[in-house]
């Protein structure tokens, strides 16, 4: 597919904002670049209370939190809410695209995701306190990219050397989310960890139609789900490669998404191949604790897929919950790609793979030991070495199976998180 018609797609593709899924929606649709911006809701003002008089940059001087704007690409429905976090719904629908803006705090630990708690007494939200979804931006594909161009472009640094000009910046990556995450889940992540990576460039999202549900049925939905959006996800990364103008693209796909990424690549690979392009379109692809099946992915997907991308790195992890109760549901006899210890699966044949052992490292506790992309500094400065292309054996990392994967060198993690998740083995 050549680029003009990848740009032209998304145009087409950014209009589609009303997410119709029936004959009887046939009301004309909006045009995307003067679509209302959706923001926070605010508290509502008291009768007595007098308008605010401050300006502007008073105001900004006040805040303590850093805007982080995350570009998307989606294929949930409109639900016709005016709140950010319930703008996009659960059901399938056209391709979207616009941008959202996330807050991180003043005060903001790596690796944290801060919401309100009820041990601290918060009720509500707060920007200042908290990473929260601030406003969803629907936009065209034109404006979308013209966009996309500006903040790429804008985060390029230039610096004079010894060995001449050194050029940083000017990168993009692409986040996709797993199974039960909504629409706000996958915005305030892909934003924790553009903050956190200290990321020159645009941070992006596609989001699927995800039923943002722990049940059974849901996952069932998810995976489901996670085989309908392919084409929907091939034509926003491929376009993102060829039209964004950034020097490097990467891509981080999280459990059920390393899916449908996987597919996505699958069908990119194809593409290339009757083009006879033997550049890879992607630099990094990084995937996280993956929910897919070990010996379809080595056998089915690894060998069709490496050529696009310059290197692969799988995060695994033998304490990953989540995972253990996805090979029961699936099938008990059927390893998953990002189980770790004992289950690691290696690729002998392909030295661009980089298998690594997270099992060791300290992880949330309450989030299953499935997180650890984005919860744990120790992978979060991982991923950022891998963003700078530092190859695997100058990590802070130890060689395993003669260097067919590689584990961190960690202290070993929570004692109390080992305890409990070593009686679920």
């Amino acid at each position: 597919m050549k680029a003009p018609h990848l740009l032209m797609s998304l145009a087409l593709a950014g209009l589609m904002l009303t997410g119709c899924d029936s004959a009887k929606d046939s009301m004309p649709e909006p045009d995307a670049d003067k679509a209302p911006r959706v923001t926070q809701d605010e508290s509502p003002m008291p009768e007595e209370a007098a308008p605010d008089s401050t300006s502007g940059s008073e105001r900004e001087e006040k805040e303590k939190h850093e805007t982080i704007r995350v570009f998307y690409g989606t294929d949930r429905n409109l639900t016709g809410s005016p709140k950010p976090k319930e703008f996009f719904g659960t059901k399938r629908s056209t391709l979207s695209l616009g941008f959202c803006d996330v807050s991180i705090p003043e005060n903001h630990q790596p690796g944290e995701l801060e919401s309100p708690s009820i041990w601290k007494l918060e009720f509500r939200e707060n920007p200042d306190k908290h990473v929260v979804l601030k406003s969803v931006e629907p936009a065209s594909g034109s404006h979308f990219l013209t966009e996309l161009r500006k903040t790429i472009e804008d985060s390029v640094e230039t610096k004079e050397t010894a060995s001449g000009v050194l050029q940083r910046g000017g990168e993009a990556f692409i986040f996709i989310h797993g199974f039960n995450n909504s629409f706000e889940d996958a915005a305030r992540r892909t934003a924790q960890i553009a903050y956190d990576l200290k990321f020159k460039g645009a941070p992006l999202m596609y989001s699927w139609p995800s039923q943002s549900s722990g049940s059974i049925w849901a996952y069932k939905e998810d995976g489901r789900t996670a085989q309908w959006c392919e084409e929907n996800v091939t034509l926003f990364v491929e376009a993102i490669a060829r039209e964004s103008g950034a020097r490097k693209i990467h891509l981080i796909a999280h459990s059920m998404g390393n899916r449908v990424l996987s597919r996505a690549l699958k069908n990119i690979s194809q593409k290339l191949t009757l083009a006879r392009q033997e550049k890879p379109l992607f630099n990094e692809v990084i995937l996280t604790a993956p929910d897919i099946d070990a010996q379809v992915f080595k056998d089915s997907i690894a060998p069709h897929i490496v050529q696009t991308a310059d290197r692969f790195t799988i995060y695994s992890s033998s304490e990953d919950l989540a995972l253990k109760a996805s090979r029961v549901v699936n099938s008990l006899w059927h390893q998953r790609l990002g189980e770790g210890g004992s289950y690691l699966t290696v690729f002998p044949k392909f030295k661009k793979i980089n298998v690594v052992d997270a099992s060791d490292i300290d992880t949330n506790l309450f989030a299953l030991g499935h997180s650890y992309h984005a919860d744990s500094v120790t992978v979060l400065s991982d991923v950022r070495l891998v963003f700078e292309g530092i190859p695997v054996q100058r990590r802070n990392l130890r060689s395993l199976l003669q260097d067919l994967a590689w584990k961190f060198n960690s202290s070993g993690g929570s004692l109390l998180g080992r305890a409990v998740r070593g009686t679920f083995r």
